[in-house]
Parts: C-alpha cells; sequence; structure tokens
C-alpha cells in the first residue's frame, strides 16, 4: 500500500533523474557514501588541478613537465598496492575512509605552511597519491555492501554521476576561480574543510561497519598481504568476463592518463589557449558522461556487461583516434558552408578546432562512462565480495604502472613530433594490447566449476 501511495503521488523532476537514482538515496548508507565521495572528489580534483597548473607553468616543455607530475603522482603504487587491498578487504571500509580524508585535510594544512614551492608541490601530490591507492578501492567494493544485485548498475551510475559534479567543481569552477582571483590558498583551505566534510559522511555509514577489529588480525593480515593479493588476483584470473573487464578499464585509464599529460600542450599547440583556460573547452564532454549513465542502463538490459565493456572500449578507441586528427577535422569544418550562406565559412580556424574537441571529446566520454560503470557492475556482481577491494586495489595497480611508460614517452615524444601523431600511436597500442591480452587470456584454460558457475549465471 505505502508503494502504491508512493507511486499515485505526481512525479516532479529531480537532479536524480539524471542518473534514475532516486531510490538509492532513500537509503542512508548509500547516500551519505555518495555525498562523502562527492566532497572528497571534488577537493582532490581541485587540488590536483592546482598542482598540476603550479607545476606546469607557462612556456615551453609543458608535456614534459606534466609527465612528470602525473608520474610522480602515480608512482606510490608500485609499493602500496599489495598493502591497500588486502587492508581494505579486511578493515571496515567506513573507517579506512574516514581516516583518508583526515589525512588528505591534514596535508592541505601543510600545504599552506610550506608553501606552493616546486618541492612542495611535487611531495603534497606524492602523499595524496598515496591515500588515493586506499581510497578508490574501498569506495568501489563498498557499494555491493549496500545496494541489491539487481542494482549494482545503477548503483555504480549513479556514483559515476557525483564523480560528473565533483569533476564540474573541481576543475572547471574551484580552480579558476580562485587561481583567477585571490590564488591557491583559500583553495587548499576550502578543500580541507571539503576533505573533513566527507570524513564525516563516511564516518556515519553504519553498513560498512564489520564489527570490532583486533590489531592482532590487522597485523595477521599485513604479514600475509602478497599472498592474500595473490589469491585475489588468481580468483579474478578465473573468471574471464571479470579479467578482461578489468584490463579493458585499464587501458581505456591509460588513455585518460596520457589525455590529460597531453592536454597542456593540446591546448597551447592545437587550440592556441592557455593551458587554465583548457578546461573550458572539454568541460562540454560532460554531457557525453550524462549521456552514458543514462543510456549504460537501458543497454545493460539488452546486452551482457561483457557486450558492453568491449563495445565501450571500441567507442573510446575511434573517437580518441579521431581526435588526433582535429586539425584536418576542423579543415574541412571550416570550409563549410551550407547553402553559401557564409563568406567564407561559418567557423574561424580557432573556433572550428575547438568545436572538433568539443565533438569527438564528448564521444570519449560518453564510451568511457559506459565502460567504467559496466566494467566496475560486472566484478561486483561476479565476484565475491570479500576478495573486491584487492581486484579494485589490483585494478588501480595495473592502472598506474601501465600508465608510467605511456606517460614519460608521450610527454617526450609530443615534444619532439607533435600531439596528434602521439595520441594516434598511444591508442593504437592500447588497442593492441587489449587484443593480446583477450587472446592470451581465452587460451588459458578455465577451472571447470568455474565454467559450470557461468553457466548456471548466464
Amino acid at each position: 500500500m505505502k508503494e502504491e501511495a508512493i507511486e499515485a503521488r505526481p512525479r516532479r523532476w529531480r537532479w536524480e533523474s539524471l542518473t534514475g537514482g532516486a531510490v538509492l538515496f532513500q537509503e542512508d548508507g548509500f547516500r551519505r557514501l555518495w555525498l562523502g565521495r562527492v566532497l572528497s572528489h571534488t577537493a582532490l580534483n581541485a587540488v590536483l588541478f592546482t598542482l598540476l597548473v603550479l607545476a606546469v607553468g607557462e612556456g615551453s616543455g609543458s608535456s614534459i613537465k606534466s609527465a612528470l607530475f602525473i608520474t610522480a603522482y602515480l608512482l606510490p603504487t608500485a609499493t602500496l598496492g599489495t598493502i591497500s587491498g588486502v587492508l581494505v578487504d579486511r578493515l571496515p571500509k567506513n573507517m579506512v575512509l574516514t581516516f583518508v580524508n583526515l589525512t588528505r585535510a591534514g596535508l592541505m594544512l601543510v600545504l599552506l605552511m610550506a608553501g606552493t614551492s616546486l618541492p612542495a608541490v611535487y611531495g603534497i601530490a606524492l602523499l595524496i597519491a598515496i591515500t588515493s591507492q586506499f581510497a578508490s578501492p574501498a569506495e568501489s567494493a563498498a557499494v555491493p555492501q549496500m545496494v541489491r544485485t539487481d542494482q549494482l548498475t545503477l548503483a555504480n551510475s549513479t556514483n559515476n554521476f557525483g564523480s560528473l559534479v565533483s569533476q564540474v567543481f573541481g576543475f572547471a569552477i574551484l580552480p579558476p576561480l580562485f587561481l583567477n582571483t585571490v590564488g591557491e590558498g583559500p583553495l587548499f583551505l576550502i578543500s580541507a574543510v571539503l576533505f573533513g566534510g566527507s570524513a564525516g559522511f563516511f564516518l556515519l555509514i553504519r553498513s560498512l561497519r564489520t564489527g570490532p577489529v583486533t590489531v592482532a588480525e590487522t597485523r595477521s593480515a599485513a604479514r600475509n598481504v602478497r599472498k592474500q593479493f595473490a589469491e585475489g588476483w588468481e580468483r579474478l584470473s578465473q573468471d574471464l568476463g571479470s579479467y578482461m573487464s578489468v584490463i579493458i578499464l585499464v587501458l581505456a585509464s591509460t588513455a585518460s592518463l596520457v589525455a590529460v599529460t597531453l592536454m597542456p600542450k593540446f591546448a597551447q599547440d592545437t587550440l592556441d589557449i592557455p593551458t587554465r583556460n583548457a578546461i573550458f573547452v572539454f568541460l562540454p564532454a560532460a554531457i557525453g558522461i550524462v549521456a552514458g549513465l543514462r543510456l549504460v542502463q537501458l543497454l545493460d538490459r539488452l546486452m551482457p556487461k561483457a557486450w558492453l565493456v568491449g563495445g565501450g572500449f571500441t567507442l573510446l578507441a575511434v573517437s580518441f583516434a579521431c581526435l588526433s586528427f582535429t586539425v584536418p577535422f576542423a579543415g574541412l569544418l571550416e570550409d563549410a558552408n551550407p547553402l553559401g550562406a557564409f563568406d567564407p565559412g561559418p567557423f574561424g580556424e580557432t573556433t572550428a578546432r575547438i568545436v572538433v574537441t568539443i565533438f569527438f571529446s564528448a564521444i570519449t566520454a560518453f564510451s568511457f562512462s559506459v565502460l567504467g560503470v559496466a566494467s566496475r557492475s560486472l566484478v561486483n556482481e561476479r565476484l565475491p565480495i570479500e576478495v573486491q577491494g584487492r581486484v579494485f586495489a589490483a585494478q588501480v595497480v595495473l592502472t598506474n604502472l601501465a600508465s608510467i611508460p605511456p606517460i614519460l614517452l608521450a610527454g617526450l615524444l609530443s615534444e619532439l613530433f607533435g600531439v596528434e601523431p602521439i595520441m594516434f600511436l598511444t591508442m593504437t597500442i592500447l588497442v593492441g594490447a587489449a587484443a593480446w591480452s583477450l587472446a592470451r587470456a581465452m587460451s588459458r584454460p578455465q577451472p571447470l566449476d568455474h565454467v559450470e558457475t557461468s553457466h548456471t549465471r548466464a
């Protein structure tokens, strides 16, 4: 009767309708997780973008400088990946997230006192990277503890919408506003407040509390960390769909990190705009993200998640490759003159290049959005909850370690040969890596019990 009464009420548009996740916000735990993630990611995005601008500066060598900064941010995963995954599986995830964000708030205060010298910028970025190594697996592994299996795609889609909100505020609003007015100091102070607020939301999530954890249990988990991490990876490798979804998301994330590395030089050389204003060109890609979050739920009902992952990666590869042909596509657009209404044409050179960039970056964002939701939902659905922290930590490790060589090479080679050829070469290599990984995984014999389980699920 209660449900019928609710359905009888006039339907009003609400912001949750962008993802269809209004029903999930009725649960206190999910709502607090979502709000905590939005506050935390908003502050994190704002701080990282500001530190990148401070590290790169203006002038020549922007690609090399951005490559060095991003590499420094990714390096901690080489030593902490196995530890973070095991601890996330063993400790209450809300306590992990609370501690991480209180630590980030403290780092903002340290940054305020230390100033923005280059050593301070790199040092704080390195410490923030360490905290992210624990936060990302905990956030992803927390979802199946708070929603039903049939709500996983909806939950991950809603979380991705929260990530979009944090990107808009963290990249496009806060840094330009503060950097062009009062400077970076007040921005770091605001970020400290946001991190503190997110810690409060995470602390209140009761459904993530797994009971008391003793010091002895924590020490035991730390001593056997490599063994337990290997067990989690072995469990992942036994499920072809989950394994390939993780690998493909790793490759797609690598492409996005290379794109971020090349963004300053692409903005300066191809679009002829300052680095700090480049975010306004890529901001309309948010339309693609929202479209992906809405359509992924429909597509999930029409086809298996594994097909969504593969199709999303294919579309991402094509659109990313097209971005490397921005100049010739912009030339065609510049010369276009429908019905002779314009002379010489409706777009100038710079405007045409910006329009082409917006178009293809929106498609790239759409495909990455679909791919990301489908990949995480597939892992949440098919793997036991007790190993998911290790699996998502392994995904972060693979993404960051696999990204370091392409980032450094892309930064160096783009200074020698230009941005566009390196973008195309990067995507070609990543597509080849995906094909090789699929062939290798399919040639590996699968356990009989896993095959039976897979048929049962199908």
